[in-house]
């Protein structure tokens, strides 16, 4: 399996498992370890590497967990991923399982790019318009890219509206091309 279908597979255990009330906290506490594995080499030797076995991993990770002060629902499902041998894939479980939580309570997220930073008012318009689209309350964050020229581009899901004047150029390249 690779890293996304293991993380389908852990996100919805966790959703499965986990109050609905409750993820927001497990996902921000998953984030954190994953920081701090991220951060300190030596964690992701032990943790992520093939050099210590799993109860070797689990004892680590029962020495540390009284410092990191999770949630049992958080210690619970690390413990799980360290077992299986999955942490490699704990950065797309945290992914898997905010779309799979976003899902549920009929929220998105939109990714704006655009050529310049957007003033409020824009950004707000743009907001109530992707919600009368998808029919979700959608949260909205915006990026610079100056190389599109202008306008902008949209990603919600694994949907993407491109409305920038590097992808219309693309597009007319593409035309005159056949």
């Amino acid at each position: 399996m690779n890293k996304n279908q293991i993380a389908k597979k852990y996100s919805k255990a966790l959703l499965g498992s986990v109050e609905i009330s409750k993820i927001p906290v497990v996902i921000e506490e998953l984030k954190a370890f994953s920081q701090l594995i991220d951060t300190n080499r030596k964690l992701k030797l032990l943790f992520a590497g093939q050099i210590f076995s799993e109860g070797e991993k689990e004892g680590a990770l029962g020495a540390l967990l009284p410092v990191l002060k999770l949630s049992s629902h958080t210690e619970k499902f690390l413990k799980l991923i360290i077992v299986q041998g999955h942490l490699a894939a704990i950065k797309e479980t945290i992914i898997a399982s905010i779309n799979a939580y976003n899902e549920r309570q009929k929220k998105a997220t939109a990714v704006v790019i655009s050529s310049v930073p957007l003033d409020k008012n824009y950004t707000e318009r743009l907001r109530i318009t992707l919600k009368a689209m998808t029919r979700k309350e959608v949260d909205v964050e915006s990026q610079v890219d100056p190389s599109l020229l202008g306008g902008f581009i949209v990603k919600v899901g694994s949907t993407i509206y491109d409305s920038s004047l590097k992808g219309q150029l693309r597009l007319l390249r593409a035309e005159l091309m056949k």
